[in-house]
């Protein structure tokens, strides 16, 4: 059950802010929220949000250096395991690719209990930038997609599980 006013806030907060965000801190009269924003082609910003005046002040930037750089979007995607699992995984493609088939890194994170989560990364947009595809994937074992999905690594190390990332492969 969410109260009414935090509703709104995050409501109001949706509405100014594209891509993700969330609330890091609030003052104890909950009128000011430190809220942090990844516009996802651009470095993580932080804001200070008057809740009463319904205003936002930039607060710091993450990697103010990247500040109008030309970052690329991340795309979410649900890659099929051959055994029918499915795979979140995330696509970072170089600027004017589109259509146009470009050497691929594969980023594997560490684990398997670990994951790789959407937003800005700077291993996409560095690869990216240097006109790579870059395909994270969340492979089996890997943390924050449910127990079965974790459970479905039992005994799969070297084998499913380097499955998976074959499999994500052969699907970019």
């Amino acid at each position: 059950c969410v109260d009414e006013g935090i509703k709104s806030a995050l409501d109001w907060l949706g509405a100014q802010l594209e891509g993700d965000f969330g609330v890091q801190s609030r003052t104890d009269d909950d009128l000011k929220w430190l809220v942090w924003h990844d516009p996802l082609t651009a470095p993580i910003r932080c804001y200070i949000y008057d809740r009463a005046a319904d205003s936002l002040r930039l607060f710091y930037v993450t990697k103010p250096a990247l500040e109008g750089a030309p970052l690329q979007p991340m795309q979410c995607h649900e890659i099929p395991a051959r055994d029918g699992l499915t795979l979140p995984s995330y696509l970072t493609l170089p600027a004017g690719s589109e259509g146009v088939p470009v050497p691929l890194v594969l980023v594997v994170h560490g684990g398997p209990w670990a994951r790789d989560a959407y937003g800005f990364n700077r291993t996409h947009q560095w690869l990216a930038n240097r006109g790579y595809a870059v395909l994270s994937v969340n492979y089996r074992g890997s943390t924050g997609f449910g127990k079965k999905f974790l459970n479905a690594s039992e005994r799969q190390w070297g084998g499913k599980m380097h499955d998976d990332l074959i499999d994500a492969v052969n699907w970019a």
